[in-house]
């Protein structure tokens, strides 16, 4: 769930949220340093060759695998989604090579099973998301802040309606797992119809282990709103792992479905 550093294409640096959050620190996405070199170096020649310059370090683009177009438009997405201080998020991070940091496995998109993929992976043409740091407090003058990620695909076919059945057939099909020292358990909730079809997801994640400032158990929101062949999700992370309040969430969830394009 939340994790300290967020795959990121493009610009990753966080220092809204640090601001947001009264200095708390969420550093952007690492890479690793260039080696020292300790060998002696030759004397160039008069005519001199230009030195050789270190190797450029890795970036959150040469991390990601995606070959999505991105070509859904920020219009999809609740304002303050994109800007100067986040880019679009990474759906597959490629391993760490030699020297370079791992980076924390994220679910950007409801992993209802321990493994494998669902079958309408295979109809996506685009996918883009994002992840909003928000104020969601609605008390004049306070500030508290959430995130969530907000993921919109565009598929061919019959790929949207797919999606949506292949996450009931998965509930339903798949049961709680541990991964990274905690236990995952996704459930249907009941909720209001969002667009031409919606789920409403429940996860449930306890750590096996009690984690600093973290707390041991918690319930996050997940929202899968479709419209045409268009699908919306909107997973909730809260903030440092505690759930953003259901009714500021709901609302998110609400207006991500307003925005979704119509056929």
């Amino acid at each position: 769930m939340t994790a300290p550093t967020i795959p990121w294409r493009g610009l990753a640096a966080l220092a809204l949220a640090a601001t947001l959050a009264g200095g708390c620190d969420r550093p952007g996405s690492p890479s690793a340093s260039a080696p020292a070199s300790g060998t002696p170096q030759a004397s160039a020649p008069t005519s001199a060759a230009a030195s050789p310059q270190p190797s450029p370090e890795p970036s959150a683009d040469d991390r990601c695998l995606d070959t999505y177009p991105g070509a859904i438009a920020d219009t999809a997405f609740l304002p303050g989604t994109f800007g100067e201080e986040k880019g679009d998020l990474c759906y597959e991070v490629r391993p760490a090579r030699p020297g370079e940091e791992e980076w924390p496995e994220e679910d950007h998109l409801p992993r209802v099973c321990a493994t494998g993929t669902l079958p309408s992976e295979a109809l996506i043409a685009d996918r883009r998301g994002g992840r909003r740091l928000w104020n969601s407090s609605s008390t004049p003058g306070e500030i508290s802040t959430d995130a969530y990620d907000h993921t919109v695909t565009r598929y061919s076919g019959s790929g949207a309606r797919d999606y949506l059945a292949d996450l009931r057939a998965a509930v339903n099909r798949c049961g709680a797992y541990t991964r990274d020292g905690a236990r995952y358990d996704y459930s249907l909730v009941s909720a209001p119809k969002l667009g031409d079809e919606s789920l409403r997801l429940a996860l449930a994640r306890r750590y096996v282990q009690p984690q600093e400032g973290m707390p041991r158990e918690a319930r996050y929101l997940i929202a899968v709103i479709r419209r045409g062949d268009h699908v919306a999700v909107v997973f909730d992370h809260g903030w440092e792992g505690t759930p953003t309040r259901t009714p500021a969430i709901t609302a998110v969830f609400t207006q991500s479905a307003r925005l979704l394009p119509t056929p």
